[in-house]
C-alpha cells in the first residue's frame, strides 16, 4: 500500500469532515467496519451538514428539483442539464460516504430506479448518464437488484467499433464517416466497469480498457500529445458528467493496470498537483450556484476530496487490480 504521510492521514481524519474521516477508515486504513472509531464516523456522516442539507431539500415522493433559465423545473425524471439533478445527488451521497441503508436515500434511489426505459437505458443512450448511474446503484448497494442489471447490459451490448461508447443523438450524424466515441461517455463506463470485477474479463472490458491504453489514458489517437478534452489532465470534484484525471487512474489502477507503461504519463500528472505537504490540489469544481449541494472547496487548493482519491488511486495501483490485471493480459 502506498504509504501516506502521517500528517496528511491526520488531516483527512479530522471531524470536520466526516464522510472524508469515514471513507479514510475503511479505504485507507482498511480498518472494520465493526470498530467503534469507525461506527462512530459512520454516525456521524448522517449529521453532516452537507448531508443534512441534501437530504431536507428532497421532495416528499424521493427526487431533487431545480429550476432552469427557462423557468422550467426538472429534477422528477431523467432529465439533465445540471450538477444538481437526481442522479448527481445520488452520486454525491454515495461520495459522502451513504448507502440504501439509509432510508431517505433508499426512497430516493428505488424510485430512480424506476424511471428506465425497458432495456435499461435512461434517456437517448447517452452513455455517460447511464455510466455515471450503474456506478452510483452499485456504490448504494444495488448490484443485483434486476433493475440496474438491466443497464449493466449496455455496457456489453453499447461498446462501438472504435471501442468506446457514443450517445443515441451523435450515433449516425455523419454521412461518410464514423462517429467517433466520446470520451467523457467512455469514461464512465470504465469508472463503472471498475466497481464491477466480475466483469473485467469479458471481451467488451478488456476492448473498453484498451481504449484507454491505446491513447495512453488522456490523449488523442492521432495528436498524442494533446488532451482529448481540456478538463482530462486535472484534478475535478465531486465527479459529473466531465471525465477528469481521477476518475481514469482510479478505474485502470482497480483493474489491474496501475503499472503499465502506458498509464505512466498520468501518473506524472497527478505526481504534478501533490504539493509539498503530501496533499493534493483541486483544478476544478462547479461554482456554488452551479451545484447548490456539494460544493468540495475552493479550485487550485489543497483539498481532502481530491488528496483522499489521489491515494486511494496510488494504493490500487500497487495492491488489489494487480491479480485482475494479471489475468486480463493472458
Amino acid at each position: 500500500m502506498e504509504q501516506i504521510p502521517e500528517d496528511v492521514i491526520d488531516w483527512l481524519l479530522e471531524e470536520n469532515n466526516p464522510s472524508i474521516r469515514y471513507r479514510t477508515m475503511l479505504e485507507l486504513q482498511d480498518l472494520p467496519n465493526t470498530r467503534n472509531q469507525v461506527k462512530e464516523a459512520k454516525e456521524a456522516v448522517i449529521e453532516y451538514l452537507i448531508v443534512q442539507n441534501i437530504l431536507k431539500k428532497m421532495q416528499p415522493e424521493g427526487y431533487w428539483e431545480v429550476k432552469k433559465r427557462d423557468d422550467r423545473i426538472i429534477g422528477a425524471g431523467v432529465e439533465y442539464a445540471d450538477w444538481s439533478t437526481t442522479h448527481f445527488i445520488l452520486s454525491y451521497l454515495v461520495e459522502l460516504g451513504l448507502t440504501k441503508d439509509n432510508p431517505l436515500v433508499n426512497k430516493a434511489a428505488n424510485r430512480y430506479l424506476s424511471l428506465p426505459q425497458p432495456d435499461g437505458d435512461f434517456w437517448n443512450h447517452y452513455s455517460c448518464l447511464y455510466g455515471i448511474n450503474i456506478r452510483t446503484f452499485v456504490k448504494l448497494g444495488f448490484q443485483e437488484d434486476p433493475r440496474l442489471l438491466k443497464t449493466i447490459d449496455l455496457l456489453k451490448t453499447m461498446i462501438r467499433e472504435d471501442q468506446g461508447y457514443l450517445c443515441d443523438p451523435h450515433e449516425g450524424k455523419r454521412k461518410t464517416r464514423l462517429v467517433k466515441s466520446c470520451y467523457r461517455g467512455s469514461a464512465k463506463n470504465l469508472f463503472a466497469l471498475s466497481e464491477l470485477p466480475q466483469l473485467w474479463a469479458e471481451s467488451y472490458a478488456k476492448r473498453l480498457i484498451n481504449y484507454f491504453l491505446d491513447r495512453n489514458v488522456l490523449y488523442k489517437t492521432k495528436k498524442p500529445t494533446e488532451f482529448v478534452t481540456k478538463e482530462t489532465g486535472k484534478t475535478i470534484f465531486p465527479f459529473s458528467y466531465r471525465a477528469g484525471l481521477l476518475e481514469t487512474l482510479y478505474a485502470l489502477a482497480k483493474m489491474g493496470y496501475g503499472e503499465d507503461p502506458r498509464v505512466q504519463n498520468a501518473w506524472t500528472i497527478l505526481k504534478n498537483h501533490r504539493t509539498s505537504t503530501g496533499r493534493y490540489i483541486l483544478d476544478w469544481t462547479p461554482g456554488r450556484t452551479t451545484n447548490r449541494y456539494f460544493y468540495p472547496g475552493k479550485r487550485q487548493t489543497e483539498n481532502k476530496c481530491v488528496t483522499f482519491y489521489a491515494y486511494l488511486c496510488l494504493n490500487y495501483k500497487k495492491e488489489s487490480g494487480k491479480s485482475y490485471g494479471s489475468k486480463l493480459r493472458k
